[in-house]
């Protein structure tokens, strides 16, 4: 691998370089989402999705769990909380909507998580809320510990496995301010991390815009050199992981898969290194570029798709 790319990153003082989260986005879990047309919500998540398209009025990007169980099986994750624990590393806010016996299984395996509990929001029924069960004294109570705002409490009611749409109504403009308030107390930096799951992430989506367009094969070698041990299986985890998020595209050209990034700002504030001579960063992702030409250039279709899927954050 060419030196100019891990003398660029290894000369960055860890302790100081930030990551610039290149979106927000919530990994919305609960009830059943009815797949086809009809007025009636079958529940408190098909309300708020696809009767009033909450997406219009949130602050960040909804990521459905269906979706995600959906490419999970394309993954090489051992289990399905393996990789909710990696959605949630890089998520604004796991939701889970109390109101099924799904959802509530959810709400167990989550909250005794300490990965996903970070970022764990619930939403749920005021008449679950009052009742002495395990749910409300068990994971309820444990999430609520950390903060009475992680739960918000509303009273809508159903009728025949149908939200009764006139008892949640009036609590709508409540449930988005209630979500966009998490959303938006999400820091649009962070310090790079120490955990070694997050600092993977991190590193792949950092290759993947100063190389602007790179093959799956050339992107696993440039991770495995500034990342000696990474196995394989966990890039390929990573990366099904920034798809669903939105961060980064696929584009399948001839016999390969090429990735970039769906944003045209550099995830990283950089900071040198004490003693780093050279601390001009545009000039040195220019350098990587040219060093990287040895390496792959990518056909100009795969070209044109980056410029064209690149947006302005």
């Amino acid at each position: 691998m060419v030196p100019e790319l891990a003398s660029f990153y290894n000369d960055q003082d860890v302790g100081k370089l930030r990551f610039v989260r290149p979106l927000k986005f919530i990994f919305l879990c609960g009830g059943q989402i009815s797949t086809t047309p009809t007025t009636k919500a079958c529940s408190l998540r098909d309300y708020l999705y696809r009767i009033r398209r909450v997406q219009k009025d949130l602050t960040g990007d909804i990521i459905r769990a269906e979706k995600a169980t959906q490419l999970y099986r394309d993954t090489t994750y051992k289990d399905l909380i393996s990789f909710e624990e990696d959605i949630a590393r890089i998520a604004s806010m796991v939701l889970v909507i109390t109101e099924s016996p799904g959802s509530f299984a959810e709400l167990g395996a989550f909250a005794t998580n300490a990965t996903i509990r970070s970022v764990l929001r619930v939403i749920m029924q005021t008449r679950y809320y009052n009742e002495n069960s395990f749910i409300r004294f068990g994971p309820i109570e444990l999430i609520m510990s950390e903060g009475r705002g992680l739960v918000g409490i509303y009273p809508w009611r159903t009728n025949n496995d149908h939200v009764i749409i006139r008892s949640v109504a009036p609590d709508y403009i409540e449930i988005v301010a209630f979500i966009n308030k998490h959303l938006n107390s999400t820091p649009a930096s962070t310090l790079f991390p120490e955990d070694t799951d997050l600092r993977i992430f991190y590193v792949i989506y950092w290759l993947i815009f100063i190389l602007y367009a790179v093959s799956t094969t050339t992107l696993h070698r440039c991770v495995s050199h500034l990342l000696p041990g990474t196995q394989s299986a966990n890039i390929i985890n990573k990366l099904y992981c920034m798809e669903l998020a939105g961060w980064i595209k696929k584009f399948s050209y001839s016999d390969k898969d090429y990735y970039f990034t769906a944003s045209d700002e550099d995830p990283f504030k950089y900071s040198f290194r004490p003693g780093t001579s050279d601390r001009d960063s545009i000039r040195r992702k220019a350098d990587v570029t040219r060093a990287m030409e040895s390496i792959e250039v990518p056909p100009r279709a795969v070209l044109s798709a980056a410029a064209a899927g690149r947006k302005p954050k």
